[in-house]
């Protein structure tokens, strides 16, 4: 896979290196930026530069054992899957995706929000054998995932096992593990998690180590996006990144026709808000940073920006 990737990587090298950025845009000696695909939606955003989905084999009748490319450590023992009730006989493909990073957090759609109130994540997960949906792991099976803590983690105490939600509609939300036979604990470096199979047979894909960051008063964060046409379902998706620990809320309540909202944030957070707009191929970005505060809203100026110029911007959150 190294030697496959390798080449594009040389070839992007080679386009950035010949390119200034900016106030956030990128300028090249050619008046324009690296040719990297231009999304046509937000959806496509997400899937183009989220995180990256790994393919491990996973061979049934013995231990396995697979490392991500963020460090987190998969086990799976060699009786865990079962299709159509008998017992796996042939490798299949499981795909790991790691976000420890803010950006990653806004690239991918996962934002760190549960019951409506902020969380701070040591690590979300995503394990699944997504190209057999016939397969189902076996009763009394225990798949475990070793995260690792990320170096700006604030606090590791009442850290919680947090999974995904129903997909659908445009704000992404976490739930707490409703599964007695899964859970995490602590360990020296970050967190064990331990899936069961009727967690996993649920349907859940994607695992998070979290804890809610409590404050003595919450305010509504308010965006107002400058543009017009704003459609939150295909051209534009707001985010507020904290700075001042590991998370990042969707401010995806939108009314019409232009001003996001989400509620019960932390008053006088630091945060950095990041807008992304996708408007007749083209791709744009924003950001405004500043504290929450009662009775003041953000409206980031919006610039048109190249795909490689939004990696690095958001690499600075």
């Amino acid at each position: 896979m190294i030697r496959f990737l390798f080449a594009p990587l040389l070839l992007l090298l080679s386009l950035l290196s010949a390119c200034q950025f900016d106030a956030g845009t990128v300028i090249c000696e050619d008046g324009t930026g690296p040719q990297l695909p231009v999304p046509t939606t937000i959806r496509e955003l997400q899937t183009q530069l989220g995180a990256a989905r790994q393919t491990f084999t996973y061979t049934p009748g013995q231990a396995n054992t697979f490392v991500g490319s963020q460090r987190t450590v998969v086990t799976i023992p060699g009786d865990a899957f079962v299709r159509n009730g008998r017992p796996l006989t042939v490798p299949i493909q499981l795909t790991l995706r790691e976000i420890y990073r803010r950006a990653d957090m806004v690239l991918s759609n996962t934002p760190t929000v549960a019951y409506g109130a902020a969380l701070e994540s040591a690590g979300e997960v995503f394990l699944r054998a997504e190209q057999d949906t016939a397969v189902r792991m076996s009763p009394g099976a225990i798949i475990q995932i070793q995260t690792q803590n990320p170096p700006n983690l604030v606090s590791r105490d009442s850290m919680q096992l947090f999974v995904s939600g129903p997909a659908g509609g445009t704000c992404f939300s976490w739930y707490l593990n409703p599964d007695f036979g899964s859970g995490m604990t602590p360990t020296p470096t970050g967190n064990l998690i331990s899936i069961g199979s009727a967690l996993y047979n649920s349907g859940i894909g994607w695992f998070n180590c979290d804890r809610f960051y409590y404050t003595p008063s919450a305010l509504p964060i308010v965006v107002n996006v400058p543009g017009t046409n704003i459609d939150p379902t295909t051209n534009t998706s707001v985010f507020a990144v904290f700075r001042d620990f590991n998370g990042a809320v969707a401010v995806c309540d939108f009314t019409p026709p232009n001003t996001f909202r989400a509620a019960q944030m932390p008053q006088g957070a630091r945060v950095s808000i990041v807008v992304m707009r996708t408007v007749d191929n083209k791709l744009y970005y924003g950001r405004q940073d500043g504290t929450l505060q009662a009775g003041v809203p953000f409206t980031p100026a919006l610039n048109e920006i190249s795909v490689a110029a939004l990696l690095t911007e958001l690499n600075t959150l």
